[in-house]
């Protein structure tokens, strides 16, 4: 068998192999199987996105004072003004909505900005100024006790 014939029908063969592993990988069925943990939002059995904890913060110890702020597991919470009220913190997903990387507060503009590509948004998470065409993601807030939960 000539060398090209032969590269041609492994090349081939390998190709079909991979478009199938990745056609598997992304296949819509993933999310039904029993034993998966991937949250489906349109599964009825899931709670809703927004239910879930994703972080708690002790009032007690942390984001004591003012434009104090926290990123972690992927949420930015700021402390806006005194005070243990909802209404004394905002919170948004961290990720630009732009590409995704981290925003961080700055405290001395009252901001968040992005370092990736200068996105700049408002403490309410609106934009200031682009590429970001869309505010940051709000997250819901909840206080008990000296827990600060975000949602």
């Amino acid at each position: 068998m000539n060398r090209k014939i032969f590269i041609n029908q492994l090349t081939g063969g390998l190709t079909l192999t991979c478009v199938a592993c990745m056609m598997n990988a992304c296949s819509k069925e993933e999310g039904n199987n029993p034993g998966s943990n991937n949250n489906n939002n349109n599964n009825p059995n899931n709670p809703p996105s927004g239910s879930a904890v994703l972080l708690t913060i002790n009032l007690a110890t942390q984001l004591r004072e003012i434009n104090d702020f926290i990123l972690n597991n992927g949420v930015i919470v700021v402390r806006t003004t005194s005070g243990n009220l909802t209404s004394s913190f905002v919170a948004f997903n961290s990720a630009c909505p732009h590409a995704g990387a981290n925003v961080t507060f700055i405290k001395n503009s009252n901001s968040f900005n992005c370092s990736a590509h200068g996105s700049n948004f408002t403490i309410s998470g609106s934009v200031i100024n682009g590429p970001a065409g869309n505010a940051l993601e709000k997250k819901t807030i909840e206080i008990v006790g000296d827990n600060l939960n975000v949602k």
